[in-house]
C-alpha cells in the first residue's frame, strides 16, 4: 500500500463523506416540522434508520484511522478514482432526488397530510431513485477505500434495510395514492429505469 497515494484516497473519501453528510443534514432541516400521518411499523423504521445512520457514521473509521486498515483489499488505481467519480455521481443524485422531493422526504417512511405523488426528475424514470443514491454511493467508498469492511458496514446494511423495507414503502404509497401510484409503477423501475420494449 502505497503511503502517499493512501493519504490522497482517504482525503478525497472524507472529503465526499463530509459533502454527502452535509446534504443530507441541510435537506433534513428544510423538512423539519412537517406534519406526519401514516408510519408503516414505526418502531421497525427507527430501527432501520438508526442502524443506517450508525453505518454511515462508522465510515470516517477509514479516513481518520488505520484502525480498519486491516481489511485492504489491493486494488488497481483506476478502479480507486472510479470509486471516486461514483461517489460524486451518487451525491449528484442524491442532492436532486431531495430536490424534486422538497417537503415530501421523511427519514423512514411517513406520509404528510399533504404528501403528493412525485413523478418529476428522478421519480420519472425511478420509484426509489433515493436507494440508488445510497447503492452507488456504498460501491463508490468500497472501492475508493479499497476496503472490504467498508463495504459489509454501509452495503451489507444498506441491502438488509432495502431488502425489509422497499415493499412496505410501495404498499403505503399504493394505499394512498391507488390507481395512480399503480399506473406509474408501470413506467418505472425500483432502482433502475424500466427498459422499453
Amino acid at each position: 500500500m502505497n503511503s502517499i497515494s493512501e493519504t490522497i484516497f482517504r482525503i478525497v473519501f472524507g472529503v465526499l463523506w463530509v459533502i454527502n453528510f452535509g446534504l443530507r443534514l441541510y435537506f433534513q432541516r428544510k423538512v423539519k416540522g412537517v406534519g406526519k400521518y401514516v408510519v408503516t411499523n414505526e418502531k421497525r423504521e427507527k430501527f432501520f434508520f438508526l442502524l443506517f445512520a450508525l453505518a454511515y457514521i462508522l465510515l470516517p473509521l477509514y479516513f481518520i484511522t488505520h484502525w480498519i486498515d486491516f481489511a485492504h483489499v489491493p486494488m488497481p488505481i483506476w478502479l480507486r478514482w472510479t470509486g471516486a467519480a461514483a461517489t460524486c455521481a451518487g451525491i449528484g443524485l442524491f442532492g436532486w432526488t431531495h430536490q424534486v422531493l422538497g417537503k415530501n422526504w421523511t427519514a423512514i417512511p411517513a406520509l404528510s397530510e399533504n404528501h403528493e405523488l412525485v413523478t418529476s426528475g428522478p421519480y420519472r424514470y425511478i420509484r426509489h431513485p433515493m436507494y440508488t443514491t445510497f447503492f452507488i454511493v456504498g460501491f463508490g467508498f468500497l472501492f475508493l477505500s479499497a476496503n472490504w469492511l467498508i463495504g459489509a458496514i454501509y452495503i451489507g446494511t444498506l441491502l438488509l434495510m432495502y431488502a425489509v423495507r422497499v415493499s412496505a414503502e410501495e404498499k403505503m404509497m399504493l394505499d394512498r395514492f391507488r390507481d395512480a401510484y399503480r399506473q406509474y409503477m408501470k413506467t418505472t423501475g425500483r432502482l433502475l429505469p424500466r427498459i422499453k420494449k
